[in-house]
């Protein structure tokens, strides 16, 4: 599905950043995904597609970095142990920061541009 310039522009920004961050734990993924997802900023399948909401585009490069690493993280970690947080935390040392910009402000990407 297409959802226009902001999908264009999120799956070049998401591959160039899933490229970098999947090098250090060395994990392989499959597909890059970018979709209208309703109710997630990221996703990952059984079969190692990464899925991302297109709307991340509008968030800061650190937000989608963190969302980024996030998912990557779970092709390690399926859950969300202290040891899936170890592996985010090694990648970005302040990822909490990210976190909370999207619990605060993440409603902000869903509206029009």
């Amino acid at each position: 599905m297409n959802f226009g310039i902001g999908s264009k522009k999120a799956k070049e920004k998401l591959n160039r950043r899933v490229r970098l961050y999947a090098k250090h734990p060395g994990v392989s993924y499959n597909k890059i995904l970018i979709s209208d997802l309703k109710y997630r900023w990221g996703s990952c399948t059984p079969k190692n597609n990464l899925n991302f909401n297109w709307r991340l585009i509008k968030a800061p490069m650190r937000v989608i970095e963190y969302v980024v690493v996030h998912e990557l993280t779970h092709l390690l970690e399926p859950n969300h142990t202290a040891d899936f947080w170890v592996v985010v935390r090694n990648q970005l040392p302040d990822y909490v920061k990210s976190k909370e910009w999207l619990k605060r402000a993440g409603s902000l990407l869903e509206e029009s541009p």
